[in-house]
């Protein structure tokens, strides 16, 4: 499995989680840092590089037809920011 895999599983698990176990939480950037840094994000963002756009909406689309639709969208949005893709290059 790839980091830049790893990342978005990572990502798509923290946001079924939020849905889940803390619907309607407001800002949850204070939880998103806390878990990123649990779960050990900082090597896997330097392993992964540089990406593209059309490489995430590639892992994006697989990543799909796995899991759930709003917590795959919400990682893939969570990842464009991470990693600094625009989400315009993913189209």
């Amino acid at each position: 499995m790839t980091p830049l895999e790893q990342l978005f599983r990572l990502e798509i698990e923290f946001h079924r989680r939020l849905r889940v176990e803390a619907p309607g939480t407001g800002d949850a950037s204070s939880l998103h840092t806390s878990y990123a840094l649990q779960a050990g994000y900082e090597p896997l963002l330097a392993a992964t590089g540089r990406m593209t756009g059309p490489e995430l909406k590639a892992l994006k689309d697989r990543m799909l037809m796995a899991g759930d639709a709003r917590d795959v969208m919400a990682a893939s949005d969570s990842l464009h920011h991470l990693l600094g893709v625009s989400p315009l290059d993913s189209r």
